[in-house]
């Protein structure tokens, strides 16, 4: 998993700031698309 710090390094780029618990819920939420993402494409190698 990436760090906090890498994070709040690249989400922190732009004009908006995030704090440590926005961060926080955003890396949560990504790795839970990719965890749904990996499946998906298991899923898709069993069909075909």
């Amino acid at each position: 998993m990436i760090t906090l710090e890498k994070c709040k390094e690249i989400l922190n780029k732009g004009k908006r700031k995030y704090d440590n618990e926005e961060i926080k819920l955003i890396r949560k939420y990504l790795c839970l698309m990719a965890e749904l993402q990996i499946e998906n494409e298991k899923n898709v190698e069993l069909i075909n």
